[in-house]
C-alpha cells in the first residue's frame, strides 16, 4: 500500500480515562520498536494531570473534549459549557499533516479529524468503536449509539470487548505485567477516580476486616486505620493490581479487562449517565465476569466480597498480531474478521458464557434496575 515499509503514523490518545493510556503504550510502544514513526496528540485531560506518558514522548497536548464529573455522575451541563470546540477546530486546522501516512485513533477527537481534513486513511482502535456494532448496550437508543460513533469517526474501527458477538471485534489489550499474580486475602485494590473519596473513605472505615488501597488523586498519601491512600503510579499500581484479592473500580474497560485476566474478584459502579460504562456493566454482570452496583456501600462491599470466586479469562497478548496486521496495509473488514476470528480462537471460554451470547447481534433494552444485578 506505500512505497516504504515504515510508516509514518499520527496516533491520537484519548486522556479521559487511563485506560486509553494504557491500551495505547501498548500499541506506540510496539510501533516503535518496528521502526515506525509515532507522533502522538493526547487530549482530554490537562498535562499535570498526566503520568505514566513516557513512552508516548515526544507528544503534543491538546485540550480536546472530555466529560466532566461529581460525586460519581456525569455532569452535562457543565461537560457543554466547558467544551470549546472552537479552540479545536483551531487545533485541527493549524496541525501539520504533511507526509503521514495514517492515522490512528484511540477514540481521540482531534487527530480522527485531521485525517479527515486532509484526506488521510483513518482505524480507530478502542473499546468505543465496538459500538460501531450490534453489542449489547443497556438501552436501544440509537441516539446513543450514534453519539458515540461521532465522537471520534474513522474510516475504519477496530472494537476491543470481552466477547466478539460475532463481528469483527477484537479482545482486550492487556499489558505485559503478569509474571507474579497472587492473592493476598481480604485485601482490595481500589480505583474510584469520579467518586468523593472523603465519603469513600468513611464508608470503608465500616468494614476493619477487609484491608484497602485506595488510589487517589484527590487525598494525601499516608494510612488511616485499615485503609492505604496512593497516588496514581505507573510503577505501584500493575503491582498491587497483580497482589490484591479484589478490585473496586468503575465499569470503564481497561481495568475490568486487567481484574479479569488476573482473575481477580471484581466490583464495578458505572459513572452514572455515561452510556458505555453502563453497557460495560451490562455485560460484566451477563457474562459472569464481576458484579454490578450503583453505590459503593459497605453492604454492597460484603455482599460482594462473600458471594464466591471470580471468573478467570486468559486473554491474548494481541499486540504482535494487531501490528503484523497495520503493517500489511489491507484495512478492511474482510482482514479485520479473519484476524478477530484467529484471536478469538486462542481463549477459552466457559461454556454458560459462550453458549449465552453466541449469535446476539442486538441491542439488549435494559430498565435502570437491570443495570445492578448482584446487589443485595
Amino acid at each position: 500500500m506505500f512505497e516504504t515499509e515504515i510508516l509514518n503514523i499520527l496516533y491520537g490518545v484519548q486522556a479521559t480515562g487511563n485506560g486509553h493510556i494504557t491500551r495505547s503504550r501498548e500499541v506506540v510502544s510496539a510501533l516503535k520498536q518496528r521502526g515506525h514513526r509515532v507522533q502522538v496528540i493526547v487530549s482530554g485531560r490537562p498535562g499535570e494531570n498526566l503520568w505514566g506518558m513516557e513512552s508516548f514522548k515526544p507528544f503534543t497536548l491538546m485540550e480536546g473534549l472530555t466529560f466532566h464529573t461529581r460525586a460519581g455522575k456525569v455532569q452535562k451541563l457543565s461537560t457543554v459549557l466547558n467544551a470549546r470546540p472552537f479552540k479545536m477546530y483551531r487545533d485541527i486546522n493549524q496541525f501539520n499533516a504533511q507526509d503521514i501516512d495514517v492515522v490512528i485513533s484511540d477514540f481521540e477527537p482531534i487527530s480522527s479529524r485531521i485525517a479527515r481534513k486532509h484526506g488521510i486513511p483513518s482505524i480507530g482502535i478502542g473499546h468505543q468503536y465496538a459500538f460501531n456494532h450490534e453489542v449489547p448496550m443497556t438501552s436501544s437508543n440509537s441516539v446513543t449509539r450514534k453519539l458515540i460513533q461521532k465522537f471520534a469517526p474513522v474510516d475504519l474501527g477496530i472494537g476491543l470487548h470481552w466477547h466478539h458477538y460475532d463481528a469483527p471485534i477484537l479482545p482486550p489489550i492487556i499489558p505485559s505485567m503478569w509474571d507474579r499474580v497472587s492473592s493476598n486475602e481480604r485485601s482490595i485494590l481500589v480505583y474510584l477516580p469520579f467518586e468523593d473519596h472523603t465519603l469513600l473513605i468513611t464508608q470503608l472505615k465500616k468494614l476493619p476486616d477487609l484491608n484497602f488501597i485506595v488510589y487517589s488523586n484527590q487525598m494525601m498519601p499516608g494510612y488511616d486505620a485499615n485503609i492505604t491512600i496512593k497516588p496514581l503510579s505507573r510503577e505501584t499500581f500493575p503491582r498491587d493490581l497483580t497482589t490484591v484479592e479484589g478490585v473496586i473500580c468503575n465499569a470503564g474497560f481497561e481495568l475490568p479487562s486487567e481484574a479479569i485476566t488476573l482473575g481477580k474478584k471484581l466490583l464495578v459502579k458505572p459513572l452514572q449517565g455515561q452510556p458505555e460504562q453502563e453497557s460495560n456493566a451490562l455485560v460484566l454482570n451477563d457474562l459472569n465476569y464481576g458484579r454490578t452496583c450503583k453505590k459503593v456501600t459497605p453492604e454492597v462491599i460484603m455482599n460482594w466480597y462473600s458471594g464466591g470466586s471470580q471468573k478467570r479469562v486468559f486473554f491474548p497478548n494481541i499486540v504482535p498480531e494487531l501490528v503484523d496486521w497495520l503493517e500489511n496495509g489491507q484495512w478492511d473488514l474482510a482482514s479485520l474478521g479473519l484476524l478477530s476470528e484467529r484471536l478469538w480462537s486462542e481463549i477459552e471460554l466457559e461454556k454458560s458464557s459462550r453458549s449465552k451470547f453466541r449469535g446476539m447481534a442486538q441491542s439488549i433494552p435494559q430498565h435502570e434496575e437491570n443495570v445492578q444485578v448482584g446487589l443485595i
